[in-house]
């Protein structure tokens, strides 16, 4: 029985290399999907940059990908809204969607060729699972803990200060906080929070959670998102489903990065209940 995916990728000043390179390991590890399992996919670019210059810019990687796709991908590109913010950007992709699968994917990871058959089969195998959340790794092959448990405000914090997993008190808030106590696991493990970078969901639960809340512009709207489809089924990280993350500008917190984030923060602790430590 072959499957169907659809993929949406939300950019904003994202880096052209890193892009390229998405475009590149997204389309060989649909190439690889295509030859085990059949699947087919259609990929949505939804170029969130309010610079025309940056949209050609973009959208020309995604015509020269598309010319090279393998025959089961569709490559689309969604352009001239603005920037709405990264979830409402997602759900043009979602609403989209006809497919058995759908991807929520940042334009800044690097997939590996076998990242999308792992998922999918681990869904078909894990019929309670509504979502897998990837191994995640930096460019220097550290391993990133992109899972969480619920997230206090110490913890937050914590990490914003950039403080580390360890034995101490502080440390240990972090450390429960990004699963080091469980995680990298050589087997699928339940989680909590999954991010947004990737997510790869069954497309019916998706649509049955309603996609982001687009009242997140950014940030906390993949916990949210998370929150919601624990509703309808499991969460997990699956060990074989491993992708590469850089990081990107959404990174680099100056003061309106800043407001946002804490304007998100509070909308997600005033719906789930506040917690301190």
């Amino acid at each position: 029985m072959s499957r169907s995916l659809s993929v949406g990728i939300v950019t904003y000043q994202s880096d052209l290399d890193a892009f390229s390179r998405l475009l590149k390991t997204l389309a060989a590890a649909i190439r690889v999907a295509a030859q085990e399992l059949g699947m087919g996919a259609v990929v949505w670019a939804v170029l969130n940059d309010e610079s025309p210059q940056r949209r050609q810019s973009l959208a020309a990687l995604v015509r020269r990908q598309a010319a090279a796709a393998p025959e089961r991908l569709d490559l689309q590109i969604l352009e001239g809204h603005g920037n709405i913010g990264y979830g409402a950007g997602q759900n043009l992709a979602i609403r989209r969607s006809r497919a058995d699968f759908h991807l929520v994917l940042n334009p800044d990871v690097e997939l590996e060729p076998r990242a999308l058959v792992a998922c999918a089969r681990h869904l078909e195998a894990h019929p309670e699972c509504v979502l897998v959340a990837p191994q995640g790794f930096d460019g220097a092959g550290r391993y990133l803990g992109l899972a969480k448990r619920e997230p206090s405000l110490l913890a937050l914090a914590l990490r914003g200060l950039s403080v580390r997993p360890s034995a101490g008190l502080l440390g240990r808030q972090v450390g429960r906080y990004i699963y080091s106590d469980r995680l990298p696991s050589p087997t699928p493990q339940p989680i909590a929070l999954a991010s947004g970078c990737f997510m790869f969901c069954r497309a019916s639960a998706l649509q049955a959670a309603g996609g982001f809340d687009e009242r997140y512009f950014l940030y906390f709207e993949d916990y949210d998102l998370s929150r919601r489809l624990a509703r309808q089924g499991a969460l997990c990280e699956a060990p074989n489903a491993r992708i590469r993350h850089h990081g990107g500008r959404t990174a680099r917190r100056g003061p309106r990065r800043i407001f946002q984030f804490v304007r998100s923060a509070i909308r997600y602790f005033n719906r789930y209940g506040w917690k301190l430590c």
